[in-house]
């Protein structure tokens, strides 16, 4: 029943010989790994910064949530007229604020160190490239980064995990590609899902939509959620869609919100609460973490059911 499994990136949980995903993925092979997204697009950025010393003189930031618009939207930047747009809005914001911008000085170059003399040196060591005019900035400081913010999306975003999730877009009512089967073929692969069984499916699950649409006067189904609570009858004649869409529901994409969830046991077990036992907290962090179905409980009926089973006179009172 399992069919996924996301970590962060660190090398315990995510090498490829030891780590915690593959020795998982030797008992259930169909069990993805999958990079913590939130993790990722932070790794790309931090790299950037690294890597790029001359990056480390600007304020560079850059958020988005969809990996391909991301990708190409860099890489249209890479020219000059980009450059120029974002040369002269630089310039109109520090005479608004008043900031004065100076370019660095040219230094006396630095000569490589004597044993490396006969080598290609790649990688920086200690010398900065010039920065004295705005060729020089867009040469060794916006193209740089550009290209280093494009080359680590593609590498840390991998083409296995993105492919299949394009799969859990085309089970989203309201996406584009809903229900087409160029895009939900390499997440049915994956999972085992014979192609000519999805298609007879696909064709037939489109004329079921049609019909509710007509009996419920033009009201669509517009989340995954409710597309399988419809689906959910006829899971016998859907076999293989309905379970792609239990699939999509459920497969992880981001550990973040465990590890908040994790958190919050300490604003649980405080020092009040110090001998409470295993249970009660337990019960308390899972009031927590489900805080908004809890506040949508009906309170009365829980203090009814309560008293019922510990016969209990003073909260019939109360």
């Amino acid at each position: 029943m399992c069919i996924g499994q996301c970590y962060d990136g660190a090398a315990v949980m995510s090498g490829c010989n030891n780590g915690v995903q593959e020795r998982f993925r030797k008992e259930v092979p169909q069990a993805l790994y999958v990079h913590c997204h939130a993790h990722r697009r932070n790794l790309v950025f931090v790299d950037c910064v690294k890597n790029v010393r001359s990056a480390g003189d600007f304020q560079l930031a850059s958020a988005t949530d969809l990996v391909e618009s991301v990708i190409t939207s860099l890489s249209q930047k890479r020219n000059e007229k980009s450059w120029e747009e974002i040369l002269d809005k630089a310039h109109a914001l520090s005479t608004k604020t008043g900031i004065l911008v100076k370019l660095r000085q040219e230094r006396r170059q630095t000569q490589p160190a004597c044993h490396l003399q006969e080598f290609v040196v790649d990688a920086p060591t200690g010398k900065l490239p010039p920065l004295t005019s705005s060729d020089d900035i867009r040469k060794h400081c916006y193209y740089p980064v550009i290209d280093r913010l494009v080359n680590e999306m593609k590498r840390r975003f991998s083409s296995e995990s993105c492919g299949l999730l394009q799969g859990t877009s085309a089970l989203n009512p309201t996406h584009k590609s809903f229900l087409e089967l160029e895009h939900l073929s390499p997440m049915a692969q994956y999972y085992g899902v014979k192609t000519d069984n999805l298609s007879a499916e696909l064709h037939q699950v489109r004329r079921l939509l049609d019909r509710k649409k007509q009996q419920q006067q033009g009201q669509t189904v517009k989340t995954t959620h409710k597309f399988l609570s419809l689906l959910r009858p006829y899971k016998d004649a859907f076999i293989d869609l309905h379970r792609l869409l239990c699939i999509s529901v459920t497969l992880p994409v981001t550990s973040a919100n465990c590890e908040r969830c994790f958190s919050c046991l300490r604003r649980v077990k405080n020092y009040m609460r110090s001998n409470s036992g295993d249970l009660r907290n337990s019960n308390l962090a899972l009031l927590s973490i489900n805080a908004e179905r809890a506040r949508a409980l009906a309170v009365q009926g829980v203090i009814d059911a309560f008293a019922l089973n510990h016969n209990n006179r003073r909260i019939v009172l109360l």
